[in-house]
């Protein structure tokens, strides 16, 4: 998986931030609005609705919708300009990335509240379906400019003008005059106000580092503690081999044993390697506090594992297997080195770590491969499914906790229990 770009995950995080204020914060402002639609009948709600959509004028119109939408916007905007202060600033993202970041967000945490209001121009509006598609468009963007209106800015206060006129001018109901008040929208958010250009003549922020650093600092951790992990892997490589040579056996068995031996094989290699990676290159603040996803740092744990792993398929000729076989490993492969990345994150205090986590995995799925050999490709297929599951345990992982050694207090000459 590549490294997410800053832009991209700027993005991520404001849609998620819309959508969670979309739950939490505007939730019980549409129940408010149901509330008021049920008490006072349906009909008085399309009769507001069809005075504000189809029989006011742009005057009346402009001020009551520009009104409501303001209003809206000032309920989710203090917590979303809370949001992209700090350390979102510091991300190498354009300024115009950054507005257009928390339009979004804001268009997503007034979600609810347009969705009603664009099904009451709908019922109001119809059959005419440009109309329709007039007053939706015109919806979103009166919603985005009143959005940008009340965000806070370092500029002049009379720059606010521009998006409350894009917002007035959105409610005409008219193509051309929505598509007026969309070009009127883009002038504040593509032009950066006084304090961005400020911050570009400090010169351009350095990138992170390339993609392969950090594999590469995991294996500077682990140095050549790495090839230990080859060790019990060729022990069982060796052990089926041995098996396969002193047994006469059909074509379909040996084809069994040989894919149970080699997915056993990757699994030993795995828990070792993940239990050394965790014991040397443990997690410390300083990689979460570079601009990378939970899921970056698990698809290069992941990544690296799997490379290292990949070297044990060549047990398919030790067996005297065809190299069209290869495809029955991929799946266990990548789903053994995801779960390894997982196991780094989840072992804590277990007294077998992320060995004994993944080699008991391993075990079973050696066996119910050796059973049902195409499992193999629901693996491949469940694969996404492991890398969520990965990706929460790397976030909900704290790199500061404290883990409390395991040993024997018999020998141990300062326990006030030890003989």
């Amino acid at each position: 998986m590549p490294r997410m770009k800053a832009e991209p995950a700027l993005f991520l995080f404001h849609l998620r931030v819309g959508a969670r204020l979309a739950l939490r914060v505007l939730a019980p402002v549409l129940a408010a609005g149901l509330f008021f639609y049920y008490v006072f009948w349906p009909n008085f709600s399309l009769e507001l609705a069809r005075i504000l959509f189809i029989e006011g004028s742009l005057a009346e119109s402009g001020l009551i919708g520009t009104l409501l939408l303001v209003a809206l916007a000032r309920i989710v905007v203090p917590r979303i300009a809370a949001a992209s202060g700090g350390w979102v600033r510091s991300l190498p993202a354009r300024a115009g990335v950054r507005r257009l970041s928390t339009v979004l967000s804001v268009l997503v945490a007034e979600a609810p509240a347009l969705l009603v209001l664009g099904a009451l121009a709908g019922v109001v509006s119809a059959p005419d379906p440009w109309r329709i598609a007039a007053r939706l468009a015109g919806l979103l963007v009166g919603a985005a400019a009143a959005g940008l209106a009340c965000f806070p800015s370092p500029g002049p206060r009379l720059a606010r003008l521009v998006p409350l006129a894009a917002c007035f001018l959105s409610f005409a109901g008219e193509a051309a005059i929505v598509g007026l008040a969309a070009v009127i929208l883009a002038v504040p958010i593509a032009r950066p106000g006084r304090g961005e250009l400020a911050k570009r003549r400090g010169g351009p922020r350095r990138s992170l580092p390339a993609q392969g650093f950090f594999p590469a600092l995991a294996l500077r951790a682990v140095r050549v503690r790495i090839l230990i992990a080859y060790f019990p892997a060729a022990a069982v490589l060796g052990a089926g081999w041995l098996f396969l040579r002193n047994n006469d056996l059909e074509a379909r068995p040996a084809f069994t044993v040989s894919l149970a031996g080699l997915v056993l094989g990757l699994a030993v290699f795995i828990a070792v390697a993940a239990d050394t990676l965790a014991s040397r290159r443990p997690a410390w603040p300083w990689l979460r506090s570079l601009p990378r996803s939970a899921a970056a740092r698990v698809w290069d744990d992941a990544r690296l594992l799997a490379s290292l792993a990949l070297p044990l398929a060549a047990g398919l000729a030790l067996f005297g297997r065809p190299a069209r076989e290869a495809v029955y490993l991929a799946g266990p492969l990548v789903w053994l080195a995801i779960r390894g990345a997982a196991a780094m994150r989840q072992a804590g205090d277990r007294p077998f770590g992320a060995f004994g986590q993944v080699a008991g995995e391993g075990v079973v799925l050696a066996l119910a491969l050796a059973l049902l050999p195409p499992a193999s490709f629901a693996l491949a297929a469940a694969a996404p499914a492991a890398f969520l599951l990965a990706r929460d345990a790397e976030r909900r992982f704290k790199p500061t906790l404290w883990v409390e050694r395991h040993h024997s207090s018999a020998g141990d000459p300062l326990s006030w229990s030890s003989p």
